[in-house]
C-alpha cells in the first residue's frame, strides 16, 4: 500500500476517483456541503519504547467541503477535501486530505443512518519543529458510522494511516528515533447547502 503514496500513482488514484464520481452523477442525487470537527489523533510508532511517556495523544481539528452522490441500493459516494491537523502532543502535522466515503445506509422518514468505509490520501502542508524526516504523502483507510438528518450529517470515523508519517524524531531524551503512522478518531458535523 505504501507504494501507492508516491506522486505518480497518487495522481492516477485521484484521477480514477474523480472519473468515478463524474460517471455516477448522470442519474444520481448530488448534494454539496461543508463540514468540520475534532480529531483525536496519535502517532502509532515502532522503535524506542521509552518514548511512550514523552509523546501523548493530541486533539486537533478538520474543516472542508464535501459532495455526496446518491447511488442505488442505499449506497452513496462522498468525496471530501479537508484540512486536517494530526500528529501527537507537541508534534503537530497539518495535511490537505482527500477522503472518499463509500456509505451504505437505510433511508427512513427524515433520517438516514449509515456505515462507511473511507480510503484517503493526504499531503503534508506543515509540521512543528519537533518532527524531522516527515514523508510528504500519507494515506490509509477508515471505518465509521453516521446519520443524515434533514441537511445535517453527524459522523464518527476511525482512520488508520498505512504509510509512515514520520521516520525520526529529534529534540527528545537521548536523541531517540522511531517510525510512526497516523491514527485518528474523527468526529464531524456537516451541513448540506
Amino acid at each position: 500500500m505504501y507504494s501507492l503514496l508516491n506522486t505518480k500513482k497518487m495522481k492516477k488514484f485521484i484521477l480514477i476517483l474523480a472519473v468515478l464520481a463524474v460517471a455516477t452523477t448522470a442519474d444520481a442525487k448530488i448534494r454539496l456541503g461543508v463540514k468540520g470537527g475534532l480529531n483525536f489523533a496519535k502517532l502509532s510508532y515502532s522503535g524506542d519504547q521509552s518514548l511512550a511517556g514523552t509523546i501523548n495523544n493530541r486533539t486537533g481539528w478538520h474543516i472542508g467541503g464535501m459532495m455526496n452522490v446518491g447511488l442505488p441500493l442505499g449506497f452513496s459516494l462522498q468525496p471530501e477535501l479537508l484540512y486536517s491537523s494530526k500528529g501527537a502532543d507537541g508534534a503537530t502535522i497539518g495535511y490537505v486530505e482527500i477522503p472518499v466515503d463509500v456509505q451504505w445506509g437505510i433511508t427512513l422518514p427524515f433520517v438516514r443512518p449509515y456505515v462507511s468505509v473511507t480510503p484517503y490520501v493526504s499531503y503534508k502542508t506543515n509540521n512543528s519543529e519537533k518532527l524531522t524526516n516527515l514523508n510528504s504523502w500519507d494515506g490509509g483507510i477508515g471505518v465509521g458510522a453516521g446519520v443524515d438528518v434533514w441537511k445535517l450529517q453527524v459522523a464518527v470515523k476511525y482512520m488508520w494511516g498505512l504509510g509512515k508519517a514520520v521516520d525520526a524524531v529529534s529534540n527528545i531524551p537521548n536523541g531517540s528515533s522511531f517510525s510512526a503512522k497516523n491514527r485518528n478518531i474523527m468526529v464531524s458535523v456537516g451541513f448540506f447547502l
